[in-house]
């Protein structure tokens, strides 16, 4: 006869700090309350580009963990641009601003974990962002291609957007349809080269750059964004 085992009883109360949560990314951090044994909130807080990397890259001085966390920085804010409603930018995104560890050592401020990502802005920062080369200048950048990105037709309010199948689990394809335009965006999630292959949607295609891209056969770089609309 099988035995039943019973969870393990505890009285436990106090914080709990969980980071990271996977080792398939390693930048999500959770922070967990209990109270008697059982958990009574848990939550993970960070400004974006604290939670994509960046903040652990520049601690480490890793220039290439740096790059890849800027690209993962800028695909979320371009998957978020790229789908209906509107998006929306938490202060400080648009700099790469760090979290705010001072929060801890404010006593009216410490038992809040969102305050991490509620510091106050840095203006130091963000005059570097029409530095050419900077961080600041690299996500401010990314944020003026996604605003010119929005100014496309195909944002419409009454513009037909779905998911398309890609045939590669990391890799996300939305598109975008208003009259006789297509736009469409591949999102590759992974921090390795991927290959996407959207073999049922026809017509040609081109970059922002002028390529010509086959969307049944298309390689991606690393957390690479690429959009293509239809000739």
């Amino acid at each position: 006869m099988s035995q039943v085992m019973k969870t393990p009883q505890s009285n436990f109360s106090g914080p709990i700090v969980v980071d990271p949560l996977t080792r398939i990314e390693g930048h999500l951090r959770i922070e967990v309350e209990v109270e008697n044994g059982r958990i009574k909130d848990a939550r993970s807080c960070g400004t974006t580009a604290s939670l994509c990397g960046v903040e652990q890259a520049l601690e480490s001085g890793d220039t290439i963990a740096l790059d890849y966390a800027v690209r993962r920085d800028l695909l979320l804010h371009s998957v978020m641009a790229f789908l209906q409603g509107f998006p929306m930018l938490n202060s400080g995104d648009e700099i790469a601003q760090l979290n705010g560890w001072d929060y801890k050592s404010d006593p009216n401020r410490a038992d809040d974990s969102r305050n991490l990502h509620r510091s106050a802005f840095n203006w130091e920062n963000a005059k570097q962002r029409t530095q050419k080369g900077t961080l600041p200048n690299k996500l401010w950048q990314g944020m003026e291609e996604l605003r010119k990105m929005r100014a496309d037709e195909c944002f419409a309010p009454d513009a037909w957007v779905t998911t398309w199948d890609t045939h590669n689990p990391g890799v996300l394809a939305l598109v975008r349809k208003h009259g006789e335009e297509t736009l469409v965006g591949l999102f590759n999630f992974t921090e390795y080269p991927a290959g996407a292959g959207l073999d049922a949607l026809g017509g040609s295609y081109r970059s922002a750059d002028g390529q010509p891209v086959w969307l049944a056969d298309v390689e991606l770089e690393p957390y690479q964004a690429l959009l293509v609309k239809n000739v």
